[in-house]
């Protein structure tokens, strides 16, 4: 019988000889670190999301996949607003790595304060309003796309019949919150 990984072990679920965590963990040199990094992952991404994501990749690029998901969770937490991408686009990668080696010793990680993530740390971003749809008649959509309908929030407290039999003053206190 095979000795349970330290990805396993620490995730408390059986391994086998076909584990797809084992073989994800075999850059990391010590057993603390390789328990200390499962263990990161599951919590940032959770136990069932941390096995899919790396069952989705082929068997040959899961060590990768693993190694690029716990740099990508590290640049997340040490960059909340732009993650390892802003990391590396600012030029403190530096700091992503310096996360990395703190989860394989099981230290905390240093965040980056979010004054500095707003200002520093992120490619340019455009500011695009999803808001806005274009009233441009030859757009070549259909004008039924820009139609807003409304909907009548209250009901009409008389049928339609006796509301036409009423009179106007009669009828405004009969039918109040009503959209006609």
């Amino acid at each position: 019988m095979r000795m349970s990984c330290n990805g396993c072990r620490v995730l408390r679920k059986g391994c086998s000889d076909d584990c797809t965590i084992r073989p994800c963990l075999q850059w990391i040199q010590s057993p603390e670190s390789q328990a200390n990094a499962t263990v990161f992952l599951a919590k940032f991404y959770g136990r069932a999301g941390l096995m899919n994501l790396i069952n989705v990749g082929p068997q040959h690029l899961r060590p990768a996949l693993f190694r690029s998901l716990l740099y990508e969770a590290c640049g997340r937490i040490v960059n909340p607003i732009y993650g390892s991408v802003g990391l590396l686009w600012s030029g403190r990668w530096q700091l992503c790595q310096n996360a990395v080696e703190a989860v394989l010793r099981g230290s905390p990680i240093v965040q980056v304060t979010s004054d500095a993530a707003e200002t520093n740390d992120g490619p340019p971003l455009k500011a695009y309003d999803i808001r806005h749809v274009s009233k441009d008649e030859n757009s070549g959509g259909s004008t039924e796309l820009h139609r807003i309908r409304t909907r009548c929030r209250f009901k009409r407290s008389g049928s339609k019949r006796n509301m036409k039999t009423k009179t106007k003053s009669n009828q405004n206190q009969d039918v109040v919150g009503s959209c006609d």
